[in-house]
């Protein structure tokens, strides 16, 4: 069995630059640990792991939101296919107790495509072999976490947080249909280094912030988890996406660990204004695997182990072990 080891300075380097993220998981939020695996089961929900990050920059009136992002896994039966698995990420809005959910309006945009680039920190000692045969210091993916302005372009968050304000100001009937077309069939050159080369901004969708829905106590009745930092806020699911892979390690990791950027717009809303301008922000999400060994079954032998899904949520009618490679 391979043991993880990290050296003094990554401890150290990975500590500090961790404390200017805000982007936490499921250590912050107290998520149940079954065996060498986080969960977290939100309504009919199971997730293997959680994200969350208060939405930055926003004013007064709307300080204490947040934004969640889940994933589960499903594996279909039979035969192994490029699509064997479906991976579906779910989306909250952590609203604090003391804000009226339907004084919201406004639109968040989901990134459905990565950027090309990922957070660095924290690291671990792991493969690749260098020339010598020594483990090279590798970005710990699971555990990696970090804010917008380390992987996209500050240019391109400004344009697009423009833009974003421009047409939601400007919109005649639904502004978020509006906003989702424009950054659809639009073009963004200060985006191109941020989206692998391209001045398109891939898949995305908008959906909107008014009339939301909280998860009641009895859709929650059967929750283990409630991933907000505080506890007292209240969720509203606003976005779900599937995507596919193969049953490999490599696949498991891309789909489980991705990171999604979040575009929120907020507007006033009639008579009950939140917010005296149009604002926006924009806000990355990801699983944060970022527990302790020794909090895990088995301790580091057992966290060696944590890529590997063992439970799926509900509905899911098989599941198959997933074996690392090279362990």
């Amino acid at each position: 069995m391979a043991y993880r080891t990290l050296t003094l300075l990554s401890l150290v380097l990975s500590s500090t630059l961790a404390q200017d993220s805000d982007l936490v998981g499921c250590k912050a939020v107290s998520c149940p640990i079954e065996s060498t695996e986080d969960r977290c089961t939100v309504s009919e929900d199971t997730f293997l792991g959680i994200g969350t990050a208060p939405i930055p920059d926003v004013p007064s009136s709307l300080e204490g939101l947040s934004l969640v992002k889940g994933v589960n896994l499903t594996v279909e039966e039979g035969e192994a296919s490029e699509n064997a698995r479906e991976f579906k990420s779910v989306y909250y809005l952590g609203i604090p107790s003391d804000l009226e959910v339907n004084d919201l309006a406004g639109c968040a945009v989901f990134f459905n495509n990565p950027p090309a680039k990922t957070f660095r920190y924290p690291t671990e000692l792991a493969g690749p072999r260098d020339d010598n045969g020594e483990a090279q210091n590798v970005t710990d993916t699971a555990a990696a976490s970090g804010t917008c302005s380390e992987i996209i372009d500050q240019a391109c968050i400004d344009r697009l947080t423009e833009r974003a304000r421009d047409i939601i100001n400007d919109a005649d009937g639904d502004g978020c249909a509006q906003l989702e077309d424009e950054l659809n069939n639009s073009s963004f050159d200060e985006c191109s280094a941020s989206w692998l080369g391209s001045s398109t901004l891939g898949n995305l969708t908008a959906t909107p912030l008014a009339n939301l829905q909280t998860i009641s106590g009895s859709q929650n009745s059967s929750s283990d988890c409630w991933p907000v930092v505080s506890k007292s806020d209240n969720l509203s699911e606003i976005a779900e996406d599937t995507a596919y892979g193969n049953d490999t390690e490599a696949a498991y990791t891309q789909q489980v660990y991705k990171i999604t950027p979040v575009l929120t717009v907020f507007s006033g809303n009639g008579d009950n204004n939140l917010v005296d301008e149009t604002t926006s922000q924009m806000t990355c999400l990801k699983i944060v695997k970022d527990r302790p060994a020794e909090d895990y079954e088995g301790g580091e032998e057992g966290a060696a182990f944590q890529t590997r899904p063992s439970l799926l949520g509900a509905g899911v009618v098989t599941l198959m072990a997933v074996l690392l490679a090279g362990l």
